[in-house]
């Protein structure tokens, strides 16, 4: 009994782990929101609109139904936000880890069980999956369970067994497209259980009816869909897979080759590239859990091999455990390899996720067959009752009793520095994740007051400020329309000038003449500001660049007397504020621009800032990032213009401020500059 309860504590600590792993800062990493899992949170919220629950979604390639069912009830719930689309994630990878327990539990023992526990829980590939909203994170979950149950069902013959494992096998079938490729693997299973142990094989045939009428019935609604639309629900296969000549370039052989290659080397050798994936090249297993994977493959080939030498294919080879477990696993990991291995950009590491449950067994058996052979019994150690000396010597017995829980422990500092340290700033990562489309939808939400702002939920007052949007933008991410409701939005162009009142948000492609059109909807005077939006890179793209360009338009604020006053022969130009602002890796200088009448030229704002006297840094650019020139400003315009100023902390005590203009074309300058001290800009200013 106190064996029993020890084992249940360290099964429940490594799923608190395992949970910790998964659901620590959810709501930030990783960042972005990628396409695919937007186009779930569209499709939840049609289903949380319009009550409708159909069989197969068919937009973006075509998606099965039953984790879009889990969105929409934690949308309808959460509100529209990424941590909303990502949470069910969660669960569902806290219920594989159990469930995996499971499975190695049934087809070995309760040691392999938590060995499997634990390698699943520090693995960085379901560490990852189970934080991200792609449906695929279903299938080892359901795979786990179905093949416990097939197990069960074998080993005891009860037909509940067979019935649930049937069950869950048709429900895989609504998780993924990875679930296509089981009835392979369920197929070479069979021939090898009726080629090694036929007559007992044959003695499950009323479990496989009961298995196959519970499938076929949990099954039959999505095949029926299959039959009338078979161009919407097989179209994502026929894109991807190595027999399209676009695909292996006409070498079919040599690319069916490499892939073999890409496929076998990613448990320890190169992963995925993909960084929705994966830390780009990072192997299933780090180089611990690597070892103990090899070691563990070692341990299933040679359990099969010793039961063939011994003619025991029904029995247990030396190993104590029967010898068609270990070929169950095997088999099974490497069929459900073939979706990656057969498809474009191979290791995949969604394609290939069928393989997740069973894999994780092979480093657990590692590890278990390290403590059992590798770790030395420890000697006896003898001293006095009130002194211990420890000695230096015993340190390597030590290491070796506990080389199992050394290498699991190496393999959670590699997951837990390579995801939440490496990973989670990488910045290609946030790009490929689309974070820069992210952050646009949290800047017109905090404008609105209302929804996702980037960090969290703001939940109102709705202001109504007007929020006018490029179509463009709207129609190039999918996580813009999921995010902010598109009854908020106003699609430029538009004819109608709308009133200043409530305020105007402009967000548009900065790549095109905008100016005309957005400062014709716009009343003057005004209280206005540009400021480039975040920065995106596509899969494709050669470097990063900016979304958009967010625009804000306001009626005239009261204003403090004017600091300094610069003009020419025909225009004059007030400035009326000048706070510093502490910003992430510097601070942002803001200027408060008042025009009384406007400048002939175009000028650059020039602004030195000062330590005792001496240049720290400075910052020169025309008015709102360049976007404002100050010949098209008009009187009564207070322009918000910002320079960035990297790595500056600001001290007030030593640090000042020098502002002035020059002609952009001519550099002459504007009348002489002024300096002024520095004020940091309050918490209360920020938020306004």
């Amino acid at each position: 009994m106190k064996r029993f309860s020890r084992s249940r504590l360290i099964v429940l600590a490594l799923l608190l782990l395992g949970a910790g792993l998964r659901l620590a800062a959810l709501g930030d990493v990783p960042p972005g929101l990628y396409h695919d899992e937007a186009f779930n949170g569209l499709d939840a919220l049609r289903v949380i609109e319009e009550g409708d629950f159909p069989l197969y979604f068919p937009a973006n390639n075509g998606r099965e139904p039953l984790f879009i069912y889990l969105i929409a009830a934690s949308v309808s719930v959460l509100g529209r936000s990424p941590l909303a689309v990502r949470l069910p994630s969660f669960f569902v990878g806290f219920l594989t880890l159990a469930a995996t327990y499971d499975l190695a539990r049934v087809l070995f023992n309760r040691r392999v069980g938590r060995w499997t526990l634990a390698v699943l829980a520090v693995t960085f590939w379901h560490v990852h999956l189970s934080r991200m909203a792609f449906r695929a994170v279903l299938l080892p979950l359901f795979t786990a369970l179905f093949l416990a149950q097939a197990a069960r069902g074998v080993k005891t013959g009860r037909a509940r067994h067979w019935l649930a494992a049937g069950a869950l096998y048709g429900g895989m079938w609504y998780t993924y497209m990875a679930a296509r490729f089981t009835p392979i693997a369920l197929g070479v299973v069979l021939l090898v259980a009726l080629a090694t142990r036929r007559r007992e094989a044959l003695t499950h045939w009323r479990g496989g009816l009961l298995f196959c009428a519970a499938a076929l019935l949990v099954l039959a609604p999505l095949g029926a869909y299959t039959l009338q639309h078979p161009d919407i629900v097989l179209a994502r296969t026929g894109q991807v897979t190595i027999f399209s000549p676009e695909i292996n370039g006409g070498d079919l052989w040599g690319t069916l080759l490499r892939h073999v290659w890409n496929t076998a080397a990613m448990f320890f050798i190169r992963g995925d590239r993909i960084w929705r994936h994966n830390l780009a090249w990072r192997p299933v297993w780090d180089p611990a859990l690597g070892v103990a994977f090899v070691v563990g493959v070692g341990v299933a080939l040679g359990g099969i091999f010793s039961a063939v030498a011994q003619r025991r294919g029904v029995g247990e080879g030396k190993t104590g455990v029967p010898p068609f477990s270990f070929a169950v696993i095997l088999l099974w990991t490497a069929v459900m390899a073939l979706p990656t291995l057969l498809a474009e950009d191979a290791p995949h590491f969604l394609r290939g996720v069928g393989v997740l449950p069973t894999a994780a067994l092979f480093p657990a058996l590692g590890l278990a067959w390290i403590e059992s052979r590798v770790a030395p019994h420890p000697s006896p150690i003898t001293h006095h009752p009130l002194h211990f000396t420890f000695h230096v010597s015993r340190i390597p017995q030590y290491a070796a009793r506990h080389t199992s829980i050394i290498l699991l422990c190496i393999g959670l500092f590699f997951t837990t520095h390579d995801y939440f340290f490496t990973y989670a700033h990488a910045p290609l990562a946030y790009h490929w994740l689309e974070g820069g489309a992210v952050d646009l939808a949290g800047a017109l939400n905090a404008a609105r007051g209302t929804g996702w702002d980037g960090a969290r939920m703001l939940h109102g007052p709705d202001n109504g400020r007007v929020l006018l949007v490029d179509r463009v933008l709207w129609e190039s991410w999918e996580a813009l329309p999921f995010l902010v409701p598109e009854e908020r939005v106003t699609f430029l162009p538009l004819e109608t000038p709308p009133a200043l009142d409530k305020g105007l948000t402009f967000a548009v492609w900065p790549y095109r003449d905008w100016r005309a059109e957005v400062f014709s909807l716009i009343a003057r005077p005004a209280y206005l500001s540009v400021h480039s939006g975040p920065q995106v890179q596509g899969d494709k793209d050669p470097a990063p660049y900016t979304a958009a360009l967010l625009i804000t338009a306001d009626s005239r604020p009261p204003v403090p007397e004017a600091i300094a006053r610069f003009g020419e022969a025909n225009g004059e130009i007030l400035l009326r504020a000048a706070l510093v602002r502490p910003d992430v890796g510097g601070s942002t200088v803001r200027l408060w621009w008042d025009c009384v009448t406007p400048l002939a030229a175009d000028y650059t704002v020039y602004v030195h800032y000062l330590r005792d006297g001496e240049l720290l840094t400075q910052h020169d650019m025309p008015p709102g990032e360049g976007h404002l020139p100050t010949s098209h400003w008009s009187p009564g315009d207070l322009i918000l213009d910002g320079h960035f100023l990297p790595a500056v902390i600001p001290d007030p005590a030593r640090d000042t401020l020098r502002v002035g203009f020059y002609r952009s074309d001519t550099g002459e300058p504007l009348g002489t500059w002024i300096e002024v001290g520095v004020i940091v800009e309050s918490d209360e200013a920020k938020r306004r």
